[in-house]
């Protein structure tokens, strides 16, 4: 590692071991501090501010300190632990949130260490940021798992705080590059759970190039963190999408031939 690389700090929401869910095999994913949109549904709430904050443990019965300060070698120390794992199952790191592209210098240098470890890298993003921020972590990774949350850009701000014209600017430009992407569709009721909003989520996705999606359902396990951040959770008595629903709406899309689509 160099030593410049080394030296790069940032803020870390939590480091998960033997991840199966944030791309391919088995992979740690580094967890990032501060996201620029507010999803009513969003499941990790903890992440969305940049710097450390009190969130209620309740196993201590005391306020407790959420997100810390780490070194990129403090990352590439933890990640490393499990380069056999990876090597066997074909996994490796993943860089979610929160939105790393808002700490683009931090997750770039991690980026290009695992790398330079031989280690596979991936980010999983909203895709809001400049373009220029957005190309720069891009650049260090062999995976984009690229959210897409709807194509409306009225409900879109309506529902996460943020125009989504940056995003499918910057979707349509990782796919003109060759990119390797995989878009991911959160299925969310009372946003974006129809047939009618996913039909345009794929067709634009389809437009632009990609061929490999990925149906994300709706779950609550965020809410009572919502509670120990002192917040309310927007979504609240929204009812989740049974596996039965969900598979019905994937079944009434119309799927390209040659394009990809799964349910995770």
């Amino acid at each position: 590692m160099k030593q410049s690389e080394s030296q790069v700090r940032g803020y870390i929401s939590n480091i998960q071991r033997y991840s199966i869910h944030d791309g391919p095999g088995i992979r740690t994913t580094v967890f990032f501090k501060g996201c620029p949109l507010r999803c009513g549904w969003c499941s990790n709430p903890e992440t969305q501010k940049l710097l450390p904050e009190e969130m209620m443990d309740l196993k201590q019965g005391k306020k407790v300190i959420t997100g810390e300060e780490k070194s990129v070698e403090d990352v590439i120390e933890i990640v490393c632990r499990d380069k056999v794992f990876y090597q066997e199952s074909n996994g490796g790191i993943t860089l979610s949130g929160g939105e790393a592209l808002l700490q683009p210098e931090f997750a770039r240098a991690i980026l290009d260490t695992a790398s330079a470890c031989g280690i596979h890298t991936a980010i999983e993003t909203t895709g809001f940021a400049e373009p220029c921020v957005f190309e720069q972590v891009a650049d260090g990774a062999d995976l984009i798992l690229f959210d897409i949350k709807g194509i409306d850009e009225e409900k879109h701000i309506m529902n996460t705080g943020v125009s989504n014209k940056t995003i499918l600017e910057n979707l349509r430009a990782a796919a003109e590059k060759k990119r390797n992407v995989t878009v991911r569709i959160p299925v969310i009721p009372c946003h974006n759970a129809t047939t009618e909003e996913l039909q345009k989520i794929v067709d634009y996705s389809v437009s632009v190039g990609i061929n490999r999606l990925e149906l994300l359902p709706y779950h609550r396990l965020g809410e009572p963190k919502y509670r120990r951040l002192g917040r309310k959770y927007r979504w609240e008595g929204i009812p989740i999408l049974t596996g039965e629903e969900l598979k019905m709406l994937k079944s009434s899309l119309m799927i390209p031939d040659g394009v990809e689509l799964m349910i995770i």
